[in-house]
């Protein structure tokens, strides 16, 4: 009887079905699909609310965008929360959202990824391509912390949360840590850029792969949470955009309240352009350098995975 027992359970875990829905793509398709469904509740939620309240909200003002990039924060985080507790059947310590480490590691992070940036600025500084237009006594530096907060939630808990650790699971840290770099270069692809050729359009995107893409995971992979690459996504965006002024793939270059007003020259691969310093080799140089440095770290801390490792478990 029990030797009957084990052999249909055998069977139930390998047939198609069972097979399919425990295959990584489709956890992850389910994982982004909740994602959408919880943003569309939500977003028709606050701004109906909004709506019903009177509330007018200007389309480009920093404030509406902030709020825009919590919600959707708050709707990758339910998904998260709800694939990792009730489908995949993991706590949320061991995916990354343990309490410990919430504020020292954000705030590490906030500040490695703002020097970081600071470093891409000296290397500019030192070849004549970047120097400092003026300084805004005006600046509030509140509603812009609170954008790049929301959006480095926002972009990190799916690429370093979800996507990176289903596919781990399946094929391996180094594996995990490519498609999720290269995934999160091709995201930056979006409408071409006034001022741009193709290729000048195409660098960017390319050159985010390894910059950011290796840097955030590096910060995933040390830890095995996700405060410190929300952290450095964070610190990275504050700085380059708010803090100095400049273009992050394309949008926030010059605004009405960053803290500097920039003014860059030189060739492409030192400025990036109107696309921001991220397709320039000062920032390929910096951010790559810093994402190796992790990801080596990582390594020496036994943080690496081979696809036969048990990492948390997919039922």
């Amino acid at each position: 009887m029990p030797e009957q027992v084990v052999t249909t359970a055998a069977r139930a875990a390998r047939s198609p079905g069972r097979r399919f829905w425990s295959h990584p793509v489709t956890r992850i398709a389910a994982y982004f699909g909740l994602s959408g469904l919880f943003l569309l509740g939500l977003g028709g939620a606050v701004w109906g609310g909004l709506s019903a309240a009177r509330v007018h909200l200007w389309p480009d003002d920093e404030s509406t965008i902030a709020l825009s990039y919590a919600v959707a924060a708050a709707a990758v985080v339910l998904a998260y929360v709800l694939m990792v507790r009730r489908v995949d059947g993991r706590s949320l310590a061991s995916s990354g959202l343990a309490l410990k480490g919430m504020l020292t590691e954000t705030g590490a992070g906030l500040l490695m990824g703002g020097g970081l940036f600071c470093a891409v600025i000296g290397v500019m500084e030192v070849c004549g391509s970047y120097r400092v237009g003026g300084v805004n006594r005006h600046f509030e530096p509140l509603a812009p912390l609170g954008l790049f907060l929301a959006l480095g939630i926002f972009q990190e808990v799916p690429m370093r949360g979800y996507l990176l650790q289903t596919i781990e699971k399946r094929w391996g840290t180094a594996a995990a840590v490519g498609v999720t770099s290269a995934l999160f270069g091709l995201l930056h692809l979006g409408a071409p850029v006034d001022g741009l050729t193709t290729a000048q359009w195409l660098i960017g995107p390319v050159l985010i792969m390894f910059e950011t893409g290796l840097l955030f995971a590096g910060g995933y992979l040390l830890t095995r949470r996700l405060w410190l690459p929300i952290g450095l996504h964070w610190g990275w965006n504050f700085f380059e955009s708010s803090v100095f002024g400049l273009p992050n793939t394309g949008s926030w270059g010059n605004a009405p309240n960053t803290l500097f007003q920039d003014h860059t020259s030189g060739p492409f691969l030192l400025t990036g352009g109107a696309f921001g310093p991220e397709a320039s080799l000062p920032c390929l140089v910096v951010g790559t350098s810093a994402g190796v440095l992790l990801l080596w770290l990582a390594w020496r801390r036994g943080q690496w995975q081979t696809r036969t490792s048990k990492v948390g478990g997919i039922r």
